[in-house]
């Protein structure tokens, strides 16, 4: 057994290390061609950004008018400190002056010395025919990056030059930016002249070795392998830019040795693993064989018994070798399994926000608890609490304090529990509370409990928020006594709790069709705008002094294909409610603005009101969204009105506030809609930052007749103006109420007298031919002295 493990060892570990180690070098040379190539683009870049430092230092000092003076008038220390300074400030190492017949005027090298030049007319040939020239050449036996460029005033009059040297000083500048060795080699037709170098010791053989990898064409572009000294280099030819019989380039090379040093301690240690694996499975092997049957065996049983689930029982091998460990490991594997099921167990029935069971965990637990109830003969209440525009909350503050704010309402919730009622999340932002009691009194007086701890303000950070709920309670088995009618009919009472904004709602016998129609009813009206179902009517309202007609209000309606005209009081909450009175208030408000720039077209100078529900007020970005709007067709903000109710605004008094602030900044006219069957707060009101003041028709339809009614809104109307508030009268169907309105100096009137609400074609037509006429008749000064 033993010569099988380590036939098996070299089987498996050799052709392995083989290949990590083919592998390893085939990188490491992979690598460094790679950063050669990259390298050699730098290179090249750093080079041409030589040439266009030259060339921008030669037209600056050729397009100074006191040198070309001083080549025009012959004035050589003039020329001298020019050339001087000019190569000194960008370290050139070459700055020559010729005439136009190629007679050398002045060269200096970069300290400033005179410099001979050779045979400069040669090069002057080449500048000739390009006006300019920019090229590597040999001068005084030596390369330069060159560029040659005419001094004229305003004809040629003279050549200037200037140059860097490819030298050991530039070699070791671009090393430094490349990472790579740089030598520069410039080549006449018969051995080398010139050669400067970053290589650590250049000798001759290593320099011929160079020069035969440069005369190679195929090393153009393509990386060679170059054997220098005791190293072997990657190696490229970088071309120049050649003159004459001279060829001139650069040598880019990075050490193999280097690529491969990284790689050099990996092998080091691949190696003795590898040997030390060996010994290892050498001693062991024999050792191992005379030990494996009779464990091996125990092992076996116990992963069959972990297959069927079994892990209350550990392997019973104690060893202080490897099956010892292999048995240690199946101990541990099976404790973490078992721990990992729970868990996961866990997972299934419980939320991983609050930690609370879940709605899968909800229905096991609600079906014991009904078979429970069943067999003591005791009640049991199903509570659906829900926390009212939680929506607002993840809009406005982000969803990390909406989380917070449910982690929260968890514990506040499971806190104020009695005996052995369960809580579960259901989703979103409701909560399933079960209560087993003796009587559906019992059980109101624990969901009232329930109901106010939930309202109770609540502090996150340094932030005090001050919640609503809605809670929904059906009772087994009066209201159902299966899991699902329970949760669905309490799910509807907690609807209706929405609606009546009462709190608590007990489920009525019945419902359910009504809440089956409110279901479909809010997936149509997600498709009501695209379809072209929603459309403004318009109600207009008198100037009680004018008697003309001001303003109009809009109103919204719903045609639905099924059942035709709906209400704005059943659709409108169940949009709040669902999350689409968004969508429908950005509708409104593009309508009624668009309308207001058709009527201005068409000379009637009308006002328009529409209405903001709570939701709305809880929106950060509606100042924002009705500003496009008016923007888009210009209108002027005044002639639009924004109506809050009261109650609407007392639901987040602070941010409410703060949205009006910046809708009245807009330019636009507020006003509290339905004043009087609300807070009615003058200390709220005072603050707010409205210009109107509606009275509610509930005061308005009676007033004729009832005496108090009479009396508030005569109150309401002085109030108001001593606020220097305008007051609108929202409900006049008769006459005499219109009139006394007038005697009250009330501002506005608003009803079924003047006008029902019409659609926009009526309405227009009405506001062209019909809305001073109808009014002449009324005696308004029998009013006056009647009020």
């Amino acid at each position: 057994m033993t010569v099988m493990l380590l036939g098996l060892f070299v089987l498996v570990q050799l052709p392995t290390f083989f290949a990590f180690y083919y592998a390893t070098r085939q990188s490491a040379v992979t690598q460094a061609q790679t950063r050669l190539e990259s390298g050699a683009g730098v290179f090249s870049d750093l080079m041409h950004a030589h040439g266009i430092q030259l060339l921008d230092a030669v037209q600056l000092i050729t397009s100074d008018f006191g040198f070309k003076q001083a080549v025009a008038t012959g004035d050589t220390p003039t020329i001298h400190t020019v050339l001087y300074n000019q190569g000194h400030r960008i370290a050139a190492d070459l700055v020559v002056l010729s005439g136009l017949d190629g007679q050398v005027v002045a060269s200096l090298d970069g300290t400033g010395r005179p410099l001979p030049v050779g045979d400069w007319s040669s090069l002057l040939h080449q500048a000739e025919r390009n006006q300019q020239w920019s090229t590597v050449s040999m001068i005084g036996g030596k390369p330069y990056q060159l560029v040659i460029v005419p001094v004229k005033a305003p004809t040629p009059i003279a050549w200037l030059g200037m140059g860097f040297a490819l030298d050991d000083k530039l070699a070791g500048s671009l090393k430094e930016q490349t990472r790579l060795e740089v030598s520069f080699l410039a080549q006449p037709v018969q051995g080398p002249t010139w050669l400067s170098s970053t290589l650590p010791a250049v000798d001759p053989m290593q320099t011929a070795s160079l020069l035969t990898t440069a005369r190679t064409p195929a090393s153009h572009g393509t990386p060679q392998l170059v054997r220098m000294g005791r190293d072997d280099y990657f190696t490229l030819w970088q071309p120049l830019q050649a003159a004459g019989n001279t060829r001139i380039g650069a040598v880019l090379q990075f050490s193999r040795d280097q690529a491969l040093q990284t790689y050099r301690a990996l092998e080091r240690e691949l190696i003795l693993i590898a040997l030390l694996s060996f010994i290892g499975s050498l001693v062991g092997g024999l050792w191992l064989s005379r030990h494996v049957t009779r464990p091996v065996s125990n092992l076996a049983v116990a992963v069959r018994r972990i297959e069927q689930g079994d892990y209350a029982m550990d392997v019973g091998v104690v060893r202080d070798d490897e099956l010892g460990d292999l048995a240690g490991s199946f101990n541990r594997m099976q404790r973490g399994i078992a721990q990992r099921e729970q868990q996961i167990a866990h997972q299934a029935y419980h939320d991983s926000l609050t930690s609370l069971p879940n709605r899968a965990s909800l229905q096991v637990q609600l079906d014991g608890a009904i078979d429970t109830a069943q067999t003591k003969s005791h009640m049991l209440a199903v509570l659906m609490l829900d926390i009212d525009r939680f929506k607002e909350i993840n809009d406005t503050m982000g969803h990390a304090i909406g989380d917070r704010v449910l982690i929260e309402m968890g514990k506040r919730l499971r806190a104020g529990l009695e005996g052995n009622a369960m809580l579960a999340r259901f989703g979103g932002d409701e909560f399933v509370v079960l209560i087993e009691g003796r009587d559906v009194e019992q059980l109101m007086h624990a969901a009232n409990a329930l109901s106010q701890t939930a309202t109770l303000p609540m502090r996150i950070d340094s932030m005090e928020l001050f919640l609503d709920a809605s809670l929904g309670m059906a009772v087994y088995p009066e209201h159902g006594v299966t899991a699902e009618e329970l949760l669905r009919r309490a799910d509807i009472a907690m609807y209706d709790a929405k609606q009546a904004r009462t709190r608590m709602q007990v489920y009525q016998t019945g419902r359910d069709a009504l809440h089956l129609y409110r279901l479909s009813l809010v997936n149509d009206l997600r498709r009501a705008i695209p379809n072209g179902e929603l459309e403004l009517y318009y109600q207009p309202k008198l100037n009680l002094g004018s008697r003309q007609v001001g303003h109009v209000e809009a109103l919204l309606r719903w045609n639905h294909p099924q059942h035709g005209q709906i209400p704005p009081d059943e659709f409108i909450p169940l949009a709040e409610h669902s999350g689409i009175i968004r969508m429908l208030t950005d509708w409104v408000m593009h309508e009624v603005i668009r309308q207001c720039a058709a009527w201005s077209a068409q000379q009637l100078d009308i006002g328009i009101a529409l209405n903001l529900s709570a939701m709305d007020l809880g929106c950060g970005d509606l100042p924002e969204l009705l500003s496009a709007h008016l923007t888009t067709y210009g209108v002027d903000p005044a002639r639009i009105i924004l109506e809050v109710t009261e109650t609407a605004v007392m639901r987040d008094a602070v941010y409410a506030l703060e949205v009006l602030n910046r809708l009245r900044a807009c330019g636009v006219k507020l006003a509290i809609d339905d004043f009087g069957t609300g807070y009615s707060s003058l200390s709220h009101l005072k603050r707010l930052p409205v210009n109107e003041l509606k009275i509610d028709k509930s005061f308005v339809m009676t007033m004729a007749d009832d005496n108090d009614d009479a009396v508030i809104v005569r109150s309401t109307i002085e109030l108001a103006h001593n606020m220097g508030l305008k007051v609108v009268a929202e409900g006049v169907e008769d006459a005499r109420t219109l009139e006394m309105l007038r005697g009250y100096r009330c501002d506005v009137a608003q009803g079924y007298l003047i006008s029902r609400p019409l659609p926009v074609k009526q309405v227009t037509d009405w506001l062209l031919h019909s809305r001073t006429a109808a009014f002449e008749s009324l005696d308004w000064n029998t009013a006056m002295e009647e009020a």
